[in-house]
């Protein structure tokens, strides 16, 4: 008996126990649920008990005055039990609402700081499933689950106590029975825990299947592979349901459990009470008064076992949610992260990263000047996103210093290094709202001329009058009413609109045409005209991007291989040398032709930095 109260009282061993910290702070609201269950449960327990009384008056002689008091008396209990029972249920819909709520908001703002490694292991549909069938289990189990158990559990003790008064031995008849019954509840448990917790792996499988199909369904019909895609579909929903039918089987085997041991206790009780009523142990009131109590108790027997199923679906939805919530960010700030201005000097000292047994990055090192501009250039898979990555701090090196004004970027606070930068990834990610927005995001009262000089660097002007409203035009969801190199440019405002003291564009330009591509990097350097100096990192799988750039970074399989200006890299006849005799000089000497003002100028004055 005490294992199982402290199961109920601790859920030890159950994941359901990461719901108590946000209990913790609503201690009251488990107090009035208690006082409620308890007022609620001593009304119902105590019907049967009146009315046993009230049979053994009749019995006596036929008595009105009594007889209506005890009628009123079970109206009192009735009406006790109807209105303790409805503050119950508004109380544990209330905890219901708060508990979700909260945990939700922590589950979102977990989500925001953990790092691409742990959404590349979880995937978008897991974490949308736990996000959102995983929090509709831990509220129904507060809203209905917890009440009935609650109310339950309470009924079962004082039932069993007033029937102890009546006859020891069928109260040691009936309270042995349920016990057996609630051991063996307790025991298959953790099995059904586990079992539901494969149910809801499989539908978060089932759900990032659906949304991993569903956002590529374009090209699903380009490549005719529909049916492909329905069979392997058919796969996964085949293993969501076995494991919600092995669930459900299990549950089956053990929801009936309850009621047999109740009707089983009636027969005993009837045998073993009428005897006792025959020898004069017993009256026929109080035998009245087992029979109706095991009515009570054989309700709530059958609602601890919904409740315990509720619980269990709970717990195995709870320990999901925990499982994200207790997953720290591997980037965080030092106990003693440091609050700086930001000029924009960045520094690499002999820094490498490693995945695995691999070097994506090796002995990394130089030294750029605030309000310089380097070029990076290398192959598919040379590691010049990860180089930006390691810049922006979304990783650590494994190896090395990175510093960001002479201070190592893992001793400054996240909040002052990446307060001070913008990133432009290759892929745009718009959000459905007005392109204003979009372009301001996260930012208030932006003035219109700031915005209107940051859509001018980016060259993104040029197609407005194109667009219904101009900058007040919805883009849809992810930006599909924009072309992919509207999206860039758009991106690329919202990085301008913010004068970040360090610009990184990650292949920004690649969904862009060549003429635009200079008119934006030539916007890029007359934008820090008046917001002072900036650094910008050029990524890029053109020469025309960087040719004009402070400083050229050549990366091949994770390390530099040649660095210097584009005169220097040219004279020196290597990699860079080829790819620029490859047909980059006759698309940059035409661009320069077209992007100048005709003069035949050799040299790019846009990308020089302002003093």
């Amino acid at each position: 008996m005490r294992k199982i109260a402290l199961y109920f009282v601790t859920m030890r061993g159950s994941s359901i126990r990461y719901l108590w910290p946000y209990l913790r702070d609503h201690h009251d609201w488990l107090v009035g649920c208690l006082v409620y269950a308890l007022v609620g449960a001593t009304a119902s327990a105590f019907s049967p008990y009146v009315l046993g009384r009230a049979i053994d008056e009749l019995q006596r002689g036929l008595r009105l005055p009594v007889v209506a008091e005890y009628a009123v008396a079970l109206l009192v209990l009735a009406a006790t039990l109807a209105i303790f029972r409805y503050l119950l249920r508004m109380l544990t819909g209330a905890m219901a609402a708060t508990v979700s709520y909260e945990m939700s908001q922590d589950f979102f703002v977990r989500l925001l700081v953990l790092d691409r490694a742990t959404y590349a292991e979880f995937g978008t549909g897991d974490l949308l499933s736990r996000a959102t069938i995983d929090f509709i289990y831990v509220w129904r189990f507060f809203s209905a689950g917890f009440q009935m158990m609650l109310h339950s559990l309470v009924l079962l003790v004082i039932g069993c106590v007033l029937m102890a008064f009546a006859s020891p031995l069928l109260a040691l008849i009936v309270f042995g029975c349920l016990m057996v019954s609630l051991t063996v509840q307790v025991r298959f448990g953790k099995v059904l825990e586990n079992s539901f917790d494969r149910v809801q792996r499989n539908m978060a499988l089932m759900s990032a299947f659906a949304q991993e199909h569903l956002t590529t369904v374009r090209m699903v019909k380009a490549y005719r592979q529909e049916a492909p895609v329905v069979a392997a579909f058919d796969t996964v929903l085949g293993d969501y349901a076995r494991s919600n039918l092995q669930f459900v089987l299990r549950s089956g085997v053990i929801t009936p459990l309850p009621g047999t041991v109740v009707r089983l206790t009636t027969a005993v009780v009837l045998a073993v009470g009428g005897a006792l009523v025959i020898r004069g142990g017993l009256t026929v009131g109080q035998l009245v008064q087992f029979i109706v109590y095991l009515g009570l108790l054989n309700n709530a027997v059958l609602q601890i076992s919904q409740a315990f199923e509720r619980l269990q679906q709970g717990a195995a939805a709870t320990g999901r949610i925990a499982e994200i919530l207790h997953r720290g960010p591997r980037i965080a700030d030092a106990p003693d992260a440091q609050t700086i201005p930001i000029t924009g000097r960045v520094q690499m000292r002999g820094v490498g990263l490693k995945a695995g047994n691999r070097w994506l990055l090796h002995d990394i090192t130089f030294d750029v000047a605030a309000g310089s501009t380097v070029g990076i250039i290398g192959a598919t898979g040379a590691g010049k996103s990860t180089l930006l990555g390691l810049i922006a701090r979304v990783q650590d090196p494994s190896t090395g210093q990175v510093l960001i004004d002479g201070v190592d970027a893992r001793k400054l606070a996240l909040r002052t290094l990446r307060g001070a930068l913008a990133i432009v990834p290759q892929e745009s990610l718009l959000f459905s709202m007005s392109l204003r927005d979009n372009i301001t995001l996260g930012l208030s009262g932006v003035p219109d001329a700031q915005v209107e000089q940051a859509i001018d660097a980016a060259r993104l002007s040029n197609d407005l009058p194109q667009l219904p409203q101009g900058l007040a035009t919805h883009v849809g969801e992810r930006g599909a009413t924009l072309s992919g190199g509207q999206k860039q440019r758009t991106a690329i405002a919202r990085a301008l609109v913010r004068d970040p003291r360090i610009l990184l564009l990650d292949d920004a330009l690649a969904s862009v045409d060549a003429l635009t591509a200079s008119q934006i990097i030539a916007g890029l350097a007359s934008s820090r005209a008046g917001a002072g100096r900036r650094t910008t990192f050029i990524v890029s799988q053109h020469l025309l991007a960087v040719r004009y750039a402070d400083t050229i970074l050549v990366l091949d399989e994770g390390t530099i291989i040649e660095q210097g200006t584009h005169d220097e890299l040219l004279a020196h006849g290597g990699r860079y040398a080829a790819l620029y005799e490859q047909g980059q000089r006759r698309d940059a000497d035409e661009i320069d032709e077209r992007a100048l003002d005709g003069t035949g100028h050799t040299e790019a004055p846009w990308l020089t930095t302002p003093q």
